[in-house]
């Protein structure tokens, strides 16, 4: 994927501002939110290519927020990251439809080969 516009959920605000910056270095267009309803707005207001999202938050999981960021972009691609999985956890967040997996805590380099890969 060559430029995407990237939406990043992070409810962790270091981690969060620290991807937004080093993504952001790399020429990438980030926008990002704290929480699953806040993204939910943000796609509301216009379109993105990837959907970057912390797996356990508050409200919502990051699968929740996939599959109703797909009802209403259904090409979107999502990477979902978490500190908390295990291999089950993966598959099942995989067998959901995420496009990509990444455990915590995150290498920018993983990061941007998997955003390559999308």
């Amino acid at each position: 994927m060559k430029n995407p516009r990237i939406l990043l959920v992070e409810d962790e605000a270091l981690l969060r501002l620290s991807l937004e910056i080093n993504l952001k270095r790399k020429g990438l267009s980030v926008e990002t939110a704290e929480a699953g309803g806040m993204a939910l707005t943000a796609l509301k207001k216009q379109p993105y290519d990837l959907l970057i999202s912390d797996y356990i938050m508050e409200g919502m999981t990051g699968i929740e927020l996939m599959k109703q960021a797909r009802s209403t972009y259904p090409q979107l691609k999502v990477i979902i990251m978490t500190g908390y999985a295990d291999l089950a956890e993966k598959e099942k967040i995989m067998q959901a439809g995420a496009d990509g997996f990444l455990y915590k805590p995150i290498s920018l380099d993983n990061l941007l080969e998997t955003i390559s890969e999308m």
